[in-house]
């Protein structure tokens, strides 16, 4: 069976649309394979951790996060981990002093 991939690219309005249809074939051919995820995952290691609209106590929780919870992790801020739930389509932020499994840059 073969699979067929419409990728479009649309660039703000500066030019029209186009279509590319890479079929699986093609695709081998051509020496494209599917994307790795660019994200970092993090482990949660807290029992129940909050997940929160910004990084620090004061911002409104959002969610929550349980122990061995996998999460991607899409950008950072001193001491927390701003990170994406697919399950629940949420971006938010997590201390990430309940984590583990990703570094924060020095």
């Amino acid at each position: 069976m073969k699979y067929i991939i419409y990728v479009a690219a649309i660039l703000t309005g500066l030019c029209g649309c186009s279509d590319t249809v890479i079929t699986e074939d093609s695709s081998a051919e051509a020496g494209i394979t599917p994307a790795a995820n660019p994200f970092q995952t993090v482990l949660v290691t807290g029992n129940v951790v909050n997940l929160r609209q910004g990084p620090g106590t004061q911002y409104t929780i959002v969610g929550s996060a349980m122990a061995g919870d996998s999460l991607l992790v899409t950008g950072e801020a001193p001491g927390w981990y701003k990170i994406y739930v697919p399950e629940k389509s949420l971006f938010a932020w997590i201390y990430s002093g309940l984590t583990s499994g990703a570094e924060m840059p020095q």
